[in-house]
């Protein structure tokens, strides 16, 4: 979907919303100076302007099903359109550098709501690095928003981010079962990282995770 398209059917959405008509007008102001303070107050001040609506889950559109997920909230979505509006006002070649100060300016919620939504900008291929820092964080919240329940590390990662993503879960002991796409995604590289991996714990005396063996399994049940 284009991004004019993608945002149009966000912005229908949060003016059909009691809790977040009053905002659009809001936000489109804060997207006509991409990158300013007043784009990066607008896109923190949502959760404020929401209220007890920030965290309201959202419906997804029909027409946005494919990408989005039930988890979102509307705080993510109105994140979404902020930011979609916000792209259309500049060249395509300064968007991925917008879209990663964004995550590196950002709180934890504010980077929570970009990576969950980071798969409906414009040719998400380009936003590639940005979802890879997402992956690198300590904050363990701020993971999961890219990793778990979320179309696109398996479809835009390289294979070595991805295989760091599943490794990185297993160390931090989130489930691997909410990676999507993972069994598509397993190649023998992946399988002798996870391999490897648990072959240490052994040696260390230390538990081998169960979902070592659901990484090692996955390529095969998927056949």
């Amino acid at each position: 979907m284009r991004l004019a398209d993608t945002a149009r059917v966000l912005e229908q959405e949060l003016r059909a919303l009691p809790a977040s008509s009053a905002l659009v007008p809001r936000l489109l102001a804060g997207a006509e100076q991409p990158g300013s303070l007043a784009f990066r107050a607008a896109y923190a001040g949502v959760p404020r302007r929401l209220g007890v609506a920030a965290t309201q889950g959202l419906s997804p559109p029909a027409e946005l099903a494919e990408l989005a997920r039930p988890h979102w909230t509307l705080a993510d979505a109105a994140r979404a359109f902020l930011l979609l509006s916000a792209l259309a006002r500049i060249d395509a070649e300064r968007a991925p550098a917008l879209v990663s100060h964004l995550l590196e300016a950002g709180e934890i919620g504010e980077q929570e709501s970009l990576l969950r939504t980071l798969i409906l900008l414009p040719e998400p291929d380009r936003f590639a690095e940005t979802g890879l820092a997402g992956c690198r964080t300590n904050a363990r919240r701020v993971f999961e928003a890219m990793a778990c329940e979320n179309a696109f590390p398996a479809r835009y990662f390289p294979e070595l981010g991805f295989n760091q993503l599943v490794l990185k879960a297993i160390f931090v002991e989130v489930p691997v079962r909410r990676i999507e796409g993972l069994p598509e995604r397993v190649t023998p590289e992946l399988e002798r990282m996870v391999a490897s991996y648990a072959s240490e714990r052994r040696a260390a005396g230390r538990a081998v995770p169960e979902d070592v063996e659901l990484v090692l399994n996955a390529r095969r049940k998927s056949q």
